[in-house]
């Protein structure tokens, strides 16, 4: 027959209670544990302040009868926990906690005394110190480090995990108001009988202990995974899959999750507490209010787990998610997020399931939803596949996806989702999607036109998508094969009536000549770009940077289309007609004088082809210490080329006060002065032997007349 006890009428119902060698450390208190641990603990102080008695299910044991040495004709019951060493250890040290805050440690400290560690003699030890030495109210908020200042505790308790434990526990407790402002009372333990729990002798069961340790050793009782299975079966016990989840907990889905373990770990309770926690978060903010004024950052709070799982919908969603493990586990999507390592939705579940959700970046955690939402909706792997590569799409090329926005986010995949075919979703008139960036939805619309229309256009598409520098957004590319100049590309319509001309050769080859433009991230174009609208002039701080998308600039696919319709094969030989071309433009807008020029991008620009092309140098001592300018007064060992000053510089746009620039990659340090690694080598008198360079460079630009 089964006993409801509390922690003290256990202790009044034993002479002693015994935690057995056998046992492992006070796990509770673990520092990876901390979740677990202040789930637990909210759980029980939310009982008490809401006066609501609670039950900690079954705890097992083994009663031990030894004869009195001092009294022979008595004999001491002692009771063994097998199963539920955590809870009552848990439960001893709230007792303790609140009968410091109260003044009362005296009272109880004769029944609490029968509470004894055997796994160690340190174990042992310091649960008696506690209950012998003086604490008071004013320690507690900080208990854990008041006990170890103590000269009675010995350094070398710090390697007893159970002792370990117990100081973190404490710190828990130490941290919750409730227990610190009165809120809770040592009564309501000792007297109302708030929390408590069933006792059963394993030999009810016809167990023996040797058979427990048999079983503990296979990971089988005796974890903390155990306590939350039994708290989470209770905010589920009205589900009608309660015995299904139940059945899975302890055969499927630990062969499911078994590959992802930890080396030299032999349960799978870590995996299924991760991945539940990243689907908890998944159905909250699929539900959640848009804009609210809060959301929770703890996904295993019992109380949100509560609040999520009585929603039948929500337990339909997680079970589904844990069987379909082995199904995303080898579905192929190579070079899914552009990442060193090609990360594949495969690697997204690994991370998920092995780390939990804060690992989970909300890209990922949506590419894993929109995975899970289609096959909960679908069995078709292969249009799983493009499903996704449009989502993966759609949410790496939207800038905000704070938790705000997740809840848009999350309902327009889902919503999306309904539809087997997702560019048949998008070829509809009506492809814009709550949460996700406009533009990036109307180019999805118009791509899967382009496939309606030219079926074998996927191919090239995919091709362009998965390039890391468009990173699935490649309108610029595609405007460059209608319109050449970059101010079009910028204003370039993907709308409708444009599919039936788009070229798909041109595409192709100026995706090839992009190729070859991006190398070394576009090192050997890039001075070139410098007089464009990739670069812009911060006028208040004299300063020159360029887009940070640069990769699909429209001034870089201006560049790209320019170079492929120049019919010019080698790219070096392209950019020296454009530079010639553009150096005689500034020879004729200057009057034949390049330094009365005063745009600070034609005097960088200028700069730069001086340096490859009159000076020889190469990309790398001109860029020396980064792709973006700051300009400083002169110093020996520089002078400028330019006489009349920047435009629009509030500091040197004076007539004859020319400053000197300096590149930089992050931050521009004023206060640095002016370095020659820094420089440009025009710039620097070393370099210049009392040569005319502007005349050199004329010479240079007039020499070919070809023009691009």
């Amino acid at each position: 027959m089964n006993t409801t006890h509390t922690l003290l009428s256990l202790c009044n119902a034993y002479d002693k209670i015994e935690i057995p060698i056998i046992q492992r450390d006070y796990a509770q208190g673990r520092r990876e544990q901390e979740n677990l641990r202040s789930n637990f603990v909210n759980y029980l102080i939310k009982s008490l302040t809401d006066q609501t008695p609670i039950e900690l299910d079954f705890i097992y044991g083994n009663i031990r009868e030894d004869t009195d040495t001092k009294s022979p004709n008595h004999t001491i019951n002692t009771f063994i926990p097998i199963d539920g060493q955590q809870r009552l250890t848990t439960l001893w040290l709230l007792h303790w906690f609140l009968s410091v805050k109260e003044n009362r440690l005296r009272e109880i400290s004769i029944w609490m005394k029968k509470f004894s560690y055997e796994t160690r003699p340190s174990s042992h030890d310091f649960c008696q110190r506690l209950l012998t030495e003086q604490f008071s109210e004013k320690e507690l908020a900080q208990i854990d480090r008041f006990i170890r200042k103590q000269s009675w505790f010995d350094n070398e308790w710090n390697n007893d995990g159970t002792i370990s434990g117990m100081l973190r526990m404490l710190s828990t407790f130490g941290q919750q108001q409730a227990l610190l402002d009165g809120s809770v009372t040592l009564d309501q333990l000792i007297i109302y009988n708030a929390i408590s729990f069933y006792f059963v002798p394993l030999k009810q069961f016809g167990l023996s202990e040797e058979l427990y340790i048999r079983m503990n050793a296979r990971g089988k009782i005796l974890t903390d995974f155990e306590n939350f299975k039994s708290e989470f079966y209770k905010i589920i016990k009205t589900n009608p899959r309660l015995e299904e989840i139940k059945d899975k907990m302890e055969d499927v889905w630990v062969e499911f999750l078994w590959p992802y373990k930890k080396k030299n770990v032999f349960v799978t309770d870590d995996c299924f507490m991760n991945y539940l926690g990243v689907i908890t978060r998944m159905v909250y903010f699929r539900k959640a209010e848009y804009r609210a004024d809060y959301y929770p950052n703890n996904f295993l709070d019992f109380s949100l787990l509560r609040e999520v799982y009585t929603d039948p919908d929500n337990v339909d969603f997680l079970l589904f998610s844990l069987d379909i493990i082995p199904t995303i586990k080898n579905i192929k999507t190579d070079n899914l997020l552009w990442e060193s390592n090609s990360t594949t939705l495969s690697d997204i579940l690994a991370t998920a399931i092995q780390n939990g959700p804060k690992s989970v970046s909300i890209d990922k955690m949506i590419i894993l939803f929109s995975c899970l939402t289609y096959l909960n909706h679908h069995h078709n792997e292969k249009k799983l596949v493009d499903f996704i590569r449009v989502v993966r799409n759609l949410i790496y090329n939207t800038k905000d996806k704070s938790e705000r926005e997740q809840p848009r986010i999350m309902r327009s995949i889902e919503n999306l989702s309904e539809d087997i075919d997702v560019y048949n979703a998008f070829s509809k008139t009506d492809y814009n999607l709550e949460g996700l960036r406009d533009s990036q939805c109307k180019e999805e619309h118009f791509k899967a036109l382009v496939l309606s229309k030219y079926q074998h256009a996927k191919e090239l598409l995919f091709k362009i998508e998965d390039n890391s520098n468009f990173k699935g957004n490649i309108s610029s590319l595609l405007a460059g094969t209608y319109v050449s100049i970059a101010k079009e590309i910028v204003a370039f319509d993907l709308s409708d009536d444009k599919v039936d001309a788009l070229n798909l050769q041109r595409l192709s080859k100026l995706f090839d000549c992009y190729k070859i433009v991006s190398k070394s991230d576009f090192n050997q174009v890039w001075g070139d770009l410098i007089n464009t609208a990739l670069y812009h002039h911060i006028i208040y701080s004299g300063r020159l940077v360029y887009s940070e998308e640069y990769s699909k600039h429209p001034s870089m696919i201006a560049l790209t289309v320019s170079y492929m319709d120049s019919q010019i094969s080698d790219l070096k030989t392209y950019l020296i007609s454009r530079e010639k071309k553009n150096v005689r433009a500034l020879l004729i807008a200057a009057h034949d004088d390049l330094g009365s020029i005063r745009k600070v991008q034609q005097q960088v620009y200028l700069l730069y082809v001086l340096t490859r092309r009159v000076l020889d140098k190469s990309v790398g001592e001109f860029f020396k210490n980064g792709r973006r300018f700051g300009w400083l007064n002169k110093e020996d060992g520089f002078s400028s080329l330019f006489h009349e000053g920047i435009d629009r510089d509030p500091w040197f746009s004076d007539k004859g006060n020319n400053p000197v620039f300096q590149t930089y990659n992050a931050q521009f340090r004023y206060s640095w002065g002016l370095y020659h690694d820094h420089a440009l080598p025009p710039e620097e008198d070393t370099n210049k032997e009392n040569r005319d360079l502007f005349d050199e460079l004329k010479a240079w630009a007039e020499n070919d007349s070809t023009l691009v």
